[in-house]
């Protein structure tokens, strides 16, 4: 191979590990500001419409989760509850990306290779001091945690939390 094709190959694969780059940092970029807009909206929605706020929080290696957002949070009447009556917004534990709520930014606290646990979920989702996943928590304007969940909870049993916590009577 003479040096100009090694150089031309050299350049080529400087081109691709800048577009990757760029890429990368687009779809973060990208990704922090949905996540953002989502808890803006959770946030402006408590504030505007009286909702109570309701976070599933999950991480993506957690089975029960999965489980759990398949069996009971895409039910029908579980998106109907959640739609109408409560501002929903699902969160990655595990998540990197800063967010902020409620005049504050909380950010992803590493504790490990690979290994950590975002801010939001340490204030919102810790149940007796423990943190298991998935949890789900219902609080109000002020913050203050109406229920909390740990591990999996079914739509029945969701349906009947989401209902009464609405304030919507049993036989509807």
């Amino acid at each position: 191979m003479g040096p100009e094709l090694k150089l031309g190959m050299m350049r080529y694969a400087h081109l691709v590990l800048l577009g990757a780059a760029w890429l990368a940092g687009s779809v973060t970029g990208a990704a922090q500001d949905t996540l953002n807009r989502s808890i803006q909206s959770l946030e402006q929605r408590m504030e505007t419409e009286g909702k109570l706020g309701v976070v599933f929080f999950y991480t993506e290696w957690c089975a029960v989760c999965h489980a759990m957002e398949h069996v009971a949070l895409q039910n029908p009447e579980v998106r109907r509850l959640l739609d109408d009556r409560f501002a929903f917004v699902a969160f990655d534990a595990e998540s990197e990306v800063p967010v902020e709520f409620g005049g504050q930014v909380f950010r992803y606290r590493p504790s490990g290779v690979r290994a950590g646990i975002h801010e939001w979920t340490l204030e919102l989702a810790s149940v007796d001091g423990k943190i298991n996943y998935p949890t789900l928590t219902v609080f109000n304007a002020q913050n203050e945690i109406l229920f909390q969940h740990s591990g999996l909870l079914g739509k029945e049993a969701l349906i009947a939390v989401l209902k009464e916590l609405a304030g919507e009577s049993n036989g509807r």
